[in-house]
């Protein structure tokens, strides 16, 4: 089965009046408003990517030419703005919110990592935006009433359509952030949430309903929806932890749902067969920018149909080639990276092997995870796969390359447990065939089949078989301290046992490449799965 709708504009039939609503849209951004090289593309000969002034430049033209025809020009993000480059750090999410004033952004849904630097950043960009932070499952914990700094949904009245807009953010946001950066907030379920939401705006009036949410489309269209159908034979509807596709399912009403979260484009909208909510999704990083343009018949205020920029896709890669920048919004942007980046380009080792990231061992997780030993004087060092954000190739390094593969700003925490501790972490993190911790200090061999809580046939640390009831010094991320990532066991880790270094992690291995430069890291034997 082809999943997707092949939808006919009644405009081209002769039917009615019609209206056109430009809707362009982004996710997970991460700060990423500078112009890159595209290496992904070509890593010898890349090209360049613009970033925010060549998607300004498209915006632009696009809300001139809705003006001059009477059509409607919307621009939404559904979250993850700032977190994730110096330009973006390094302002606290300013230059981000600033930029976004100033191409007009319509509405933004909340991320996860948009609490990273603390609920008081969050607060102050939404005070900064000249545009509404939607989340309807985002409540204070005591009332029960929306964050004050947040709406749940807003209803906007453009050329004579009501368009209600509402907000979701994950749930997952508070496994996913420090405990104090969320302190007082609760992300409740997401379909009770949209529910609410929807009925709320149709009592509104609203003709048209638009979702933007902080919750991904499946990796695999296909795979997702076999899982959906399969839920819904054995009479199964989730209320929580809700992907893209499953919102669209089990909340009717919504016309169009923007999801985002795990950085996946799609070139196509998913269209649910039962709702025929159309669903759009970008890539991360701020290289694309999303867009579509509904058809609106005006006699009844519903879709009559859609169309994409190109035959076969709505995301714009905005290459120099293709688009070139706002020369204003370049410049604005170049100064403002040139104030945040200073001594960023500068050489601080080199590497002789390409440090790439795995779901298992590799060159680039076994540089962190030593780092952490060395920089601590840990045994044993460990950290969870999705904290390592990006690889380097073979040549020299700089501190802009180590904010990209480390954008987070985490702490190493030093933590004294028993062996037998570490071990049921380990085995903890191999349950139900996960791909386990990236490590250092030691190694682990384990056996695949075996039963979950006895897969690991051998534990080294320094070289020596890890002993149940010694008590060992284990270098960690803050953020797993704290218990997330399913390392639970240690929120009950009395507070005698934390040595809270205060050494961020990306300094750590900035100064163990400086120190052991050049690097000639391979995997060495350390991570076996058998």
């Amino acid at each position: 089965m082809k999943l997707f709708l092949i939808l006919f504009s009644l405009a081209a039939l002769g039917f009615g009046q019609t209206k056109k609503i430009y809707m362009f849209y982004t996710n997970d951004v991460h700060g990423g408003i500078a112009e890159v090289e595209a290496t992904f593309l070509n890593p010898n000969f890349p090209p360049i990517l613009g970033g925010g002034a060549s998607a300004a430049a498209i915006l632009s033209e696009y809300r001139k030419l809705a003006e001059e025809n009477g059509d409607i020009f919307l621009l939404f993000d559904s979250g993850d703005i700032f977190q994730g480059t110096p330009l973006g750090t390094k302002t606290e999410g300013r230059a981000l919110i600033e930029y976004m004033n100033q191409v007009g952004y319509t509405a933004a849904a909340a991320g996860n990592h948009d609490f990273d630097l603390g609920k008081e950043v969050f607060i102050n960009l939404t005070e900064q935006a000249n545009f509404p932070i939607l989340a309807a499952n985002l409540v204070n914990k005591e009332s029960g009433e929306p964050f004050e700094y947040i709406k749940p949904y807003v209803l906007l009245e453009k050329q004579g359509i009501k368009i209600g807009v509402f907000g979701i953010s994950t749930e997952s946001t508070e496994n996913m952030s420090f405990e104090d950066h969320i302190k007082g907030l609760d992300f409740t379920s997401e379909k009770p949430a949209a529910e609410k939401a929807v009925a709320k705006l149709k009592e509104l009036g609203a003709d048209l309903i638009i979702g933007i949410s902080h919750l991904g489309l499946p990796y695999n269209m296909q795979e997702g929806y076999e899982e959906l159908q399969e839920a819904e034979a054995q009479n199964e509807k989730k209320e929580s932890y809700l992907n893209a596709m499953e919102l669209a399912r089990y909340v009717p009403g919504i016309d169009v749902l923007f999801g985002g979260h795990i950085h996946k484009g799609y070139n196509e909208p998913w269209v649910d067969p039962v709702n025929h909510t159309i669903c759009f999704q970008n890539y991360g990083n701020g290289g694309n920018l999303g867009m579509a343009i509904l058809e609106i018949d005006m006699d009844t205020k519903s879709i009559a149909g859609y169309d994409l920029p190109t035959r076969n896709s709505g995301l714009l890669l905005l290459t120099h080639d293709e688009y070139w920048p706002d020369p204003k919004m370049r410049e604005a942007i170049k100064a403002e990276q040139a104030e945040v980046e200073k001594g960023f380009d500068e050489v601080i080792g080199i590497t002789e092997f390409a440090l790439t990231r795995a779901q298992s061992e590799s060159p680039m997780n076994n540089l962190i995870c030593d780092a952490m030993v060395s920089a601590s004087g840990a045994d044993f060092s460990f950290t969870n796969f999705g904290g390592v954000r990006s690889d380097l190739q073979i040549g020299p390094i700089t501190p802009r390359d180590m904010f990209k593969v480390l954008p987070f700003g985490n702490s190493i925490v030093v933590i004294r447990m028993s062996g037998s501790m570490l071990r049921e972490l380990i085995e903890g993190k191999l349950e139900r065939n996960r791909s386990g911790l990236a490590i250092g200090g030691g190694k682990i061999v384990y056996e695949k089949d075996a039963e979950d809580g006895d897969k690991i046939s051998e534990f080294l640390v320094k070289n020596e078989e890890l002993d149940p009831d010694k008590m060992y010094k284990v270098a960690m991320t803050d953020y797993l301290a704290e218990g997330n990532s399913g390392l639970g066991q240690l929120e009950d880790v009395k507070e005698e046992n934390i040595d809270r270094t205060g050494i961020i992690l990306r300094e750590a291995v900035t100064q163990y490449i400086l120190e052991n430069a050049p690097l000639k890291i391979k995997n060495d034997g350390r991570w076996v799965k058998k």
